[in-house]
């Protein structure tokens, strides 16, 4: 593991050191993190945004969209004065990381990443500026802002390794960290810890991004180097919270993240859930302004995404969970298998496993994707009116519906599907042997589209219905 680990992180720095693109990220990060917290340093952070035409262009734009008078923002000083010297810097850094990290296969997940990114600085800032009043908000919001950094390089230098990390998580279903850790041998937290220190960061920044800060104390911070540790591993907490769990899971995680918290952070409960909306308030109005590429709820949709893993609701007793020898798979381990490589490979928002139940009834068994456990729970389609699931179920059908709410389909449409799953388009897959039904794959979609994913008739599709079929017929 440990020549693993090392080859992998020898890699990333070689592909780092050869990469123009990062050829001044790193000093970037040096300037802005360095400066302090007050109008002093406006002539410097000034000087060192003036030499990237770039930056200053969408610094200025952003000015401009902002600005609440008619005058038109012509000049950094300008700037300074309608966003602030705190937000002029944050944002200077994430546009560094945006122009460093962008016009690659993966740019779309780098773009959520900058917001996630950008979440987490800005929690740290907050929770800084009004519980820890003797140290620097701007330290604690590069400190934060830094947090999902080897995340970021290794997505962007290793993407054949994270995408194979990802088809071991879809085919294993497995949580991305332990995929990710199998494949490369390093966590992200260690390899942005030896970024920090590549880059030869400040010390400050490099102590926070430290893979052992695990534990928040018992006792209030004494000093920065320890606060701006537990803000930003705080600040990190709450916004894989906000972006990587599940929607059914975030309330449950942010509470016990700020239990764990409290002392050392001097943390209230109701006072800091604002600061944390509001953060997302704030990031939600500065990508507006600057017109950047991804959207905050996009961004939280396309992140938990990729750390999502298939759930069922079985009871153990149920034969689909019951092995059939030492050396085949539990059905519901294949139902797993194939549902998440469907969900992957279509683009689904959910996906799910629908088995008859009763004489007429059908119901959710396993999911992945928006809200899985939450709504598989409850997807129960049942009782004297007729729905179309149950009419594709009856004539053994296939079905994409591009508009659940096209006049033609809405009356068939269950009464609670709407409130409780909300999907805008939807395909149907019935799974069918011998002429008997046996169950049907639901995957989603929660903005519109206006055909069927590609692949629907493919090699693939066929592969993953016989996988289905397979597991459905061991289980009887």
């Amino acid at each position: 593991m440990q020549e693993q680990q090392s080859a992998v992180l020898s890699k990333l720095l070689s592909s780092m050191a050869n990469d123009p693109g990062f050829a001044g990220l790193g000093g970037s990060v040096q300037v802005i993190s360095r400066m302090g917290d007050d109008d002093s340093d406006a002539r410097d952070i000034t000087t060192a945004i003036l030499r990237d035409a770039a930056l200053t262009s969408k610094l200025l734009r952003l000015a401009n969209a902002s600005s609440r008078s008619t005058r038109n923002v012509a000049t950094i000083d300008q700037a300074l004065t309608v966003l602030g010297l705190n937000t002029v810097k944050s944002v200077a850094l994430s546009l560094a990381l945006l122009d460093s990290l962008s016009n690659k296969p993966q740019s779309t997940q780098l773009h959520a990443e900058i917001v996630a990114a950008y979440v987490c600085g800005t929690i740290a800032a907050k929770v800084t500026r009004n519980n820890g009043v003797r140290f620097k908000a701007q330290e604690a919001q590069v400190c934060g802002l830094m947090q999902n950094l080897g995340r970021m390089m290794a997505t962007y230098y290793l993407y054949d390794d994270i995408e194979r990390s990802r088809a071991l998580q879809a085919e294993e279903n497995l949580a991305e960290d332990e995929a990710v850790m199998r494949t490369l041998g390093v966590r992200f937290e260690e390899i942005g810890a030896v970024i920090a220190q590549n880059w030869n960061l400040p010390d400050i920044i490099q102590n926070s991004l430290a893979p052992h800060a695990d534990k928040a104390p018992t006792s209030p911070s004494a000093n920065a180097m320890n606060w701006h540790q537990q803000c930003a591993l705080f600040s990190r907490r709450i916004t894989d919270a906000l972006f990587r769990l599940p929607a059914n899971r975030e309330k449950a995680e942010l509470a016990q993240t700020l239990s764990s918290f409290r002392a050392a952070l001097s943390l209230h409960e109701d006072e800091t859930l604002a600061w944390v909306e509001q953060a997302l308030g704030d990031t939600e109005a500065v990508l507006q302004d600057m017109g950047f590429p991804v959207n905050l709820n996009d961004a939280r949709a396309l992140l938990r995404k990729g750390s999502e893993v298939a759930l069922d609701i079985l009871s153990s007793q149920d034969s689909l969970a019951q092995a059939r020898s030492d050396d085949v798979k539990k059905p519901i381990e294949v139902i797993h298998q194939a549902l998440r490589k469907m969900h992957a490979e279509y683009a689904f928002d959910l996906t799910m496993l629908l088995l008859p139940n009763g004489g007429s009834g059908l119901v959710a068994v396993a999911g992945v994707g928006r809200d899985a456990s939450q709504i598989a729970s409850k997807f129960r389609c049942h009782g004297p009116r007729p729905d179309i699931f149950r009419l594709l179920m009856a004539k053994q059908a296939d079905m994409f519906m591009a508009d659940v709410r096209a006049p033609a389909y809405a009356k068939l449409m269950p009464p609670w599907y709407q409130e409780l799953v909300g999907a805008s388009s939807f395909l149907a897959l019935s799974l069918v042997h011998d002429g008997k039904f046996l169950g049907m794959v639901y995957g989603d979609y929660l903005a519109p589209v206006a055909s069927a994913p590609k692949g629907k008739t493919e090699d693939a599709l066929k592969i993953y219905r016989a996988q289905l079929i397979g597991a459905l017929r061991i289980a009887g």
